[in-house]
């Protein structure tokens, strides 16, 4: 407001050398190591506090959208845990997938595009590739697909 109030309001910052011995800088330095001023947040809502906060409302946020929403893609494979419940996406503790795959770069990779129907399976073949094998190569499905590569196959 006061930057807006008059063209001729402004602020200049200047950058001056400890060395230099300007007797301003002394001042504030002189001050800022003296004053008693108490603190105007309280101890639970430190920097790092409300980073926490921050981030958790962006993962609630990121959660809620990918269970409402068709953003994640029809063809995105759910996974549930032992309650059947889906289980939701995180970063926290390696994830709530990407834990379960190790470090391999590659072997994420072929996850990912499992999971998301984007690698060459018998259902990705079938849709564009149709004149290719489509089956289980242990002769287990009739076609490859992610719940059968996941869940049944060798």
């Amino acid at each position: 407001m006061f930057l807006e109030k008059d063209g001729y309001n402004s602020l200049h910052f200047w950058y001056c050398l400890s060395k230099l011995k300007w007797p301003r800088h002394a001042l504030v330095d002189e001050e800022a190591k003296t004053s008693h001023v108490p603190p105007i947040l309280l101890e639970k809502n430190s920097f790092l506090f409300s980073k926490k906060k921050e981030c958790n409302l962006l993962l609630e946020s990121w959660q809620k959208l990918f269970k409402d929403s068709n953003k994640k893609g029809q063809l995105f494979l759910e996974f549930e845990d032992n309650n059947e419940q889906v289980i939701k996406p995180t970063y926290a503790k390696g994830g709530s997938w990407l834990l379960h795959i190790g470090i391999s770069n590659s072997v994420c990779t072929k996850f990912t595009h499992m999971m998301l129907r984007h690698a060459p399976i018998g259902e990705y073949q079938q849709r564009f590739f149709p004149n290719t094998a489509i089956h289980c190569p242990y002769g287990e499905a009739d076609i490859k697909t992610q719940e059968h590569i996941f869940m049944q196959c060798k």
